[in-house]
């Protein structure tokens, strides 16, 4: 099993099978996973495992993306209690946007 890193309040634990793919958990709650990516500039980011689009929204520092998977768990956790439709989760999820790296 992969080493465990905690920081910010988060477990990281790193892919057994990819990688640059990292586990996030918050206590035992899975949130997703991030991925190790470089600036242009040579810095390293992150961006979410679950944004596939040609220019991924980047994030700097692995405590930031967790956060930001965090914010997308709470969401959906509450619409799915709540039972919003598709359009009241985007107006949701478009006033709780997480701040990303700045370009």
């Amino acid at each position: 099993m992969a080493k465990k890193k905690k920081e910010g309040g988060f477990d990281f634990v790193p892919s057994e099978t990819e990688e640059d793919v990292t586990n996030v958990l918050k206590g035992k709650r899975e949130l997703g996973t991030i991925v190790t990516m470089l600036e242009a500039s040579g810095r390293y980011c992150f961006r979410l495992g679950c944004d596939n689009r040609g220019e991924p929204r980047t994030y700097r520092g692995r405590v930031r993306a967790a956060q930001a998977l965090l914010a997308i768990d709470d969401l959906l956790r509450e619409a799915k209690k709540k039972k919003w439709s598709d359009q009241e989760l985007l107006v949701h999820a478009w006033d709780a946007k997480p701040q990303t790296a700045p370009n």
